[in-house]
């Protein structure tokens, strides 16, 4: 069996320059004035956020560590796709040749080995460039969030965004 104990930790020194900008949004939700950009602005992050939980995808570039148990081997990376991976380090903190260790996956890679508990990972992760549907999704929640904003019972995602996310996760089928 093989897990991660929910330790991560992202890392940008740079800004975050979110997928979708202000003006995207507000054209999507048809507001017209700059009364709420403060409002839409979060309400961007927010859904982008939430996105990322779901699906366990990074949607804009960032530094990821990660901190998991590979005792089963095959231990996937959260946070895909990985576009460099830079260190693995085992128990002791001592970092691990990259001889001695195996990913296989492409964008989204497993740890084939070693097989140890309590190791970290450092890679770069996200989009260079968003997929379509992803970014649609983000202004689907926008959209969901501004309109129902304060309405007891808000269930958190629309059915819409969640349906899209369906497509990008490992873990669910398509609904």
């Amino acid at each position: 069996m093989y897990s991660y104990r929910n330790d991560y930790q992202f890392s940008n020194n740079a800004p975050v320059v979110e997928p979708v900008t202000l003006a995207e949004a507000k054209l999507y939700c048809r507001v017209t004035t700059s009364t709420e950009d403060a409002l839409i602005e979060s309400m961007i992050t927010q859904a982008r956020e939430a996105i990322e939980q779901i699906t366990n995808l990074s949607l804009i570039p960032r530094q990821v560590e990660v901190w998991f148990c590979n005792e089963g081997a095959n231990f996937e990376l959260p946070f895909g796709p990985v576009t460099y991976f830079l260190s693995l380090y085992d128990n002791n903190g001592d970092e691990i040749d990259s001889n001695d260790y195996k990913l296989i996956g492409g964008a989204y890679p497993k740890v084939k080995y070693p097989a140890q508990n309590d190791m970290k990972a450092t890679y770069n992760a996200g989009f260079d460039c968003l997929p379509k549907d992803l970014k649609i999704a983000i202004l689907d929640q926008v959209s969901y969030d501004y309109e129902n904003r304060g309405l007891d019972g808000n269930s958190g995602i629309c059915e819409k965004t969640y349906r899209a996310c369906q497509r990008w996760t490992k873990t669910s089928p398509i609904l």
